[in-house]
């Protein structure tokens, strides 16, 4: 079947695609802070648009290489990663068939901080925490974070740091990107 993707099938054949997948639960409202002050004046933008946050055209990709190649691609869920770091890249890097290596987990070379700086400079103040630490250890004693809260205790929350018309837009994002994301983490890697 014709590539549904904006991205060359060329480009789609030479790799070997891993999908990332975050709860939109989650994600959205640490997006969404990138849209208000104070980091809406490092972002330049103000408007968080939910057609443009991803979910939808990755599960467009994720089923297409699962339709021409027969098989689901590696997909794993961001909460595993940060959860256990090691448990989710050994297991990947033999499905990659390459060699898994603890400094996947460190990066505290100077020049290696200067070099991300650099690729994510024009996304000024999206990837702050990522590009402030020094590596991936983990979160929460080695246990992926309890399921989500309810949508109303969901709902308080973000009411509660961004106001009625915050919670309003991010509980409006969520909802768009829901069906697309549980339908992704259906085919999520497994670990112990």
């Amino acid at each position: 079947s014709p590539n549904p993707t904006l991205l060359p099938t060329e480009f789609i054949n030479s790799c070997k695609v891993v999908f990332l997948i975050r709860d939109p639960t989650a994600a959205i409202p640490s997006l969404y802070r990138c849209f208000i002050p104070p980091l809406s004046a490092q972002t330049g933008d103000t408007m968080l648009d939910p057609t443009e946050l991803g979910y939808r055209e990755m599960r467009i990709l994720f089923d297409y290489l699962r339709v021409k190649d027969g098989v689901a691609p590696l997909l794993i869920d961001a909460d595993d990663l940060l959860a256990d770091p090691e448990a989710v890249l050994r297991p990947l890097c033999d499905d990659l068939a390459m060699p898994y290596s603890s400094s996947m987990l460190e990066w505290p070379a100077p020049e290696d901080h200067a070099f991300a700086l650099s690729l994510f400079e024009k996304f000024a103040g999206y990837h702050e925490d990522a590009l402030n630490s020094k590596g991936l250890t983990p979160k929460g004693n080695g246990k992926k974070p309890a399921g989500p809260q309810s949508k109303e205790e969901m709902d308080d929350i973000w009411k509660s740091k961004y106001g009625s018309e915050g919670m309003r837009i991010i509980r409006g994002a969520v909802d768009a990107c829901r069906d697309d994301y549980e339908y992704l983490e259906s085919f999520q890697m497994r670990f112990a």
